[in-house]
């Protein structure tokens, strides 16, 4: 051990590398990912792109080797046999989120950001329409913008008041709970002549963990949204419309998976490639969870 790394683990040896895992991380960088130390590198992006491990590609090799799977929606035994696994994943994304599968579905993407262009294409934009998101968000979820923009809704971004920086907003403070507006967009200068309807469907986005400044918001935030708009909104033409929840959990799931059994959170759009679950790892897909 070089004299660096021992001075580091002096400091910080009782919190470094899943202390209390089966595996220390010197063990499973050793095991699963022996190539780092055969090519001599030291790899940092896994929150963008992380490396499969050498076990993971053999259990994927076994599994593709001894089973034989057929196109889902034929009839044959392979086919049924690929169903059944399909579903048997989606139940497991589901449970992952502690979502009800009487209420939710889990729609498998090529990566969190078709999810969001999913939600995007799909939403059911008007003129009375509006896009929230609040100013730390990934790219992908600001490019919904465009889908608002072009059916001729508005866009606008929110200041979140009063959150916990680390831990989002905290319960039982509600009261402290407030959203300031930047500048309405729009693509035209038309404006409304009458308040958007309470029929109107509303969009509000925001990372459960937002990708650059790692400041986690609280699920609460979509509670308050839905039951309370007018107060949270206080003084905005779209506060008496329907909202609808959008939660991005591409990197908040990794260490903390929205448990939907307790938010009103309408989509969430997860990337499994980043959560450290050997079984989910193992199929390293992404998708989007729709209520």
């Amino acid at each position: 051990m070089d004299a660096d790394k021992a001075e580091f683990l002096k400091e910080f040896g009782s919190e470094y590398g899943y202390p209390n895992g089966p595996k220390s991380i010197d063990e499973i960088r050793a095991t699963e990912f022996n190539r780092l130390d055969q090519k001599g590198i030291v790899y940092l992006d896994h929150a963008g792109a992380t490396l499969y491990s050498e076990l993971q590609m053999e259990a994927i090799f076994k599994d593709f080797s001894s089973n034989i799977y057929a196109n889902p929606h034929s009839q044959s035994d392979s086919s049924s046999a690929t169903s059944d696994i399909i579903r048997e994943v989606r139940q497991q994304v589901l449970d992952y989120c502690n979502a009800s599968a009487k209420e939710y579905k889990c729609i498998f993407t090529s990566g969190a950001t078709a999810a969001l262009k999913l939600v995007g294409e799909a939403f059911p934009w008007s003129r009375e329409s509006c896009f929230m998101y609040t100013m730390e968000n990934h790219n992908s979820v600001l490019g919904i913008r465009e889908y608002a923009l072009s059916k001729g809704a508005a866009a606008f971004a929110v200041d979140v008041e009063d959150i916990v920086n680390g831990g989002g907003v905290s319960g039982g403070q509600e009261a402290r709970v407030k959203l300031s507006p930047h500048a309405i967009q729009r693509r035209n200068e038309e404006i409304l002549e009458e308040e958007p309807n309470r029929n109107a469907y509303n969009l509000f986005a925001f990372p459960s963990e937002c990708n650059f400044s790692g400041l986690r918001f609280s699920l609460d935030l979509a509670n308050l949204i839905k039951e309370n708009s007018e107060r949270i909104l206080e003084g905005s033409p779209f506060c008496k419309g329907r909202w609808i929840v959008l939660v991005d959990a591409a990197k908040g799931c990794s260490t903390c998976p929205p448990d939907l059994s307790k938010y009103a959170v309408d989509f969430v759009a997860i990337s499994f490639y980043k959560v450290d679950d050997k079984d989910l790892l193992q199929r390293r897909y992404s998708c989007c969870i729709v209520c």
